[in-house]
């Protein structure tokens, strides 16, 4: 088993588009973003007297800055963890990292299985440093076996190679 100092790396945010999570926020958005202005749209059609129209109004606004600020925030999101590998696939170098610990655990409230894998990471020009992982690739990672990263030598920021 290898020593290593107290360096840790981190791993590389995933891109949003391409997770579960970044589908349901999608499919949530499309939704808000269209019953704001559905729900403003409607207000114009009742009477100006009725009380229901400021219900009406104020929810339509409430869903169209929330819907706009959930697509913001996504997009956001989503154009910095694009940079964070852009800046990988120019900077970093490719390193193999050794699985020095494995366990299965459970997450969520339907107990789905995940793997809480430790690395020790090593590579050309990347001092050895430690890293951790959570990933759904249950029995993939098992203590002995050795992966490819790319690693980003100066600030340790990394992700598994294809």
């Amino acid at each position: 088993m290898t020593t290593t100092p107290d360096r840790q790396g981190e791993e590389a945010p995933e891109l949003p588009a391409l997770t579960g999570f970044g589908c349901l926020m999608g499919f949530f958005m499309t939704v808000m973003a269209l019953i704001g202005p559905l729900l403003l749209w409607l207000s114009t059609r009742f009477d100006p007297a009725d009380d229901d129209r400021l219900v009406v109004i104020a929810m339509g606004a409430v869903f169209t800055i929330g819907g706009l600020v959930t697509v913001a925030s996504h997009l956001w999101q989503n154009a910095r963890a694009r940079e964070v590998h852009r800046a990988l696939d120019r900077s970093g170098v490719r390193a193999t990292a050794e699985v020095v610990s494995s366990k299965r655990i459970w997450v969520g409230e339907v107990s789905t299985p995940a793997e809480d894998v430790d690395f020790v990471v090593t590579g050309p020009g990347v001092t050895t440093f430690s890293a951790r992982l959570l990933t759904e690739d249950v029995g993939r990672y098992e203590t002995g076996t050795v992966v490819p990263v790319d690693v980003d030598p100066r600030t340790l920021l990394f992700r598994l190679a294809d």
